[in-house]
């Protein structure tokens, strides 16, 4: 009965798989290339092939009298939804919440607010609005893992600019933007081996443009050369340092910001 409750309480605000089945995720695209390089978006990274479900803390009802909280995997997952105890503030287990979540090696992990102490919030609310509620739960929940069975613990996001600087990607690892405006869906990049191949072209530093644009050719002798990507301070203190102006450099097809990527001196 109590994981029914649970259910019960995310089908009213229309999620779960007797709900309306709102997704807050999509793959993202090529058309979506353009639109990220003015989009106001934060990032996280996220372990490859995990899918988000729900955290959910239902509030007391005629049929429970007393709050639940259950984590609701997804649906096309072989995991069934199981209770977690939690230690709570009285306000909160009686309102109630839906967390947007996924499961990391035995942890619970919480990526989005959807519904705080009664009311929608996706549909309504910006990302930034939506994760300060995440400050007020902070001071609503004392963490026990051995009371909960597992760890429960919240993603960390980025700027797209932290993104950019970082060098490389976890093994299986994944990129989510997420926009900040409201009911906006999550768009998930993942990496390919095409953008991973390394080929050489001729590098010229561009002076009068800035020091960390370089143009970029082949030796097929292109009419327009290409503009060289650089990401890292490691290659950019790197590419500074070269004694001349025009040399030689490994780059990478960067598929997320469709630029070649310089990535060291060949």
């Amino acid at each position: 009965m109590s994981i029914q409750a649970a259910q019960a309480y995310l089908t009213r605000f229309g999620w779960g798989a007797q709900g309306k089945s709102l997704g807050i995720t999509r793959m993202f695209q090529e058309a979506d290339v353009a639109a990220l390089k003015s989009l106001k978006a934060v990032a996280a990274l996220r372990p490859r092939g995990v899918l988000s479900g729900f955290l959910v803390i239902a509030p007391p009802s005629p049929q429970t009298p007393t709050p639940i909280c259950a984590f609701f995997p997804p649906v096309t997952g072989k995991q069934q939804p199981f209770v977690i105890r939690m230690r709570l503030a009285e306000t909160l287990a009686k309102e109630g919440a839906i967390f947007s979540a996924y499961s990391d090696n035995g942890d619970i992990v919480l990526e989005d607010v959807l519904a705080w102490r009664g009311k929608a919030l996706f549909q309504t609310a910006g990302f930034e609005e939506r994760w300060r509620r995440v400050g007020e739960m902070l001071e609503m929940w004392v963490a026990d893992e051995a009371l909960q069975g597992c760890g429960i613990r919240f993603m960390e996001y980025m700027s797209l600019a932290e993104l950019m600087a970082l060098q490389e990607l976890g093994e299986r690892q994944v990129v989510e933007f997420v926009p900040l405006a409201a009911a906006t869906k999550r768009m998930v990049w993942v990496p390919t081996e095409e953008s991973a191949k390394t080929t050489v072209w001729h590098a010229r530093r561009e002076a009068l443009v800035g020091p960390d644009i370089f143009s970029l050719w082949s030796d097929k002798g292109e009419k327009q050369p290409h503009l060289g990507l650089v990401r890292t301070l490691a290659t950019s203190k790197m590419l500074r340092l070269h004694p001349v102006d025009e040399f030689r450099v490994n780059a990478a097809w960067n598929k997320m910001f469709e630029r070649w990527e310089i990535l060291g001196i060949a």
